[in-house]
């Protein structure tokens, strides 16, 4: 990981720290501390003066997701730190994919139980993805693969946080205010398509980048 990326990465969880805090203050001062003091769900109201605390605590999540993916990426990099090919891998790993489908267990569980979490397996729609990395097996991380790779990441972001920016619109627009349990749900599934999207777009738009299409 570069320096500047650690760098950006600190000022963002710094300026987040400030955000929460402020975020903390207004509650406290001007929303009876809705979000800071222990809120029951199921009698929970949306009124618009929560709009700041769930926009925070979405931006929370967010870089949550960001460090992760910015963690993982690094250790893989310094793991492919010596290597010039691509990591061989087959295609056939991007049948995992068919376990995003678990994702609609969410439903029954929810009814059943009130157990949401099953819904995060739509994320591994995203491992659709590894079907187009296989085909680049063992490919020559050259000046063009490089390029055509941080495009396609590029692109794929630009799409997700498309995605999450019109996500957090419609919650904040009031979608689903007088049921906040629904609310959750929604939030929970946008946000692992949306990450679904973006690894598979990511491996996906290289693929098309690299063979020209």
């Amino acid at each position: 990981m570069s320096k500047r990326k650690i760098r950006n990465t600190i000022i963002m969880g710094i300026g987040l720290v400030i955000l929460i805090i402020i975020g903390v203050v207004y509650s406290l001062l001007f929303n009876d501390g809705r979000w800071v003091y222990e809120t029951n769900l199921s009698e929970y109201v949306f009124i618009t003066k929560d709009i700041p605390m769930l926009a925070i605590g979405a931006l929370t999540a967010i870089y949550v997701i960001y460090l992760v993916i910015t963690i993982f990426q690094a250790a893989m990099q310094k793991k492919q730190a010596d290597k010039r090919y691509t990591r061989r891998i087959s295609p056939l790993l991007g049948f995992a994919g068919i376990f995003g489908f678990a994702g609609f267990a969410g439903f029954w569980t929810y009814a059943e139980a009130k157990i949401i979490f099953p819904f995060i397996f739509f994320a591994f729609f995203g491992f659709f993805g590894f079907f187009f990395e296989g085909k680049m097996s063992n490919t020559l991380e050259d000046e063009l693969y490089m390029e055509n790779k941080k495009r396609a990441e590029l692109n794929a972001y630009r799409a997700g946080f498309q995605l999450l920016f019109v996500t957090i619109w419609l919650v904040g627009m009031g979608m689903f205010s007088r049921y906040v349990e629904w609310c959750a749900i929604f939030m929970l599934i946008a946000i692992s398509l949306i990450y679904a999207l973006v690894l598979f777009l990511s491996s996906y738009l290289l693929y098309r980048y690299e063979k020209g299409e």
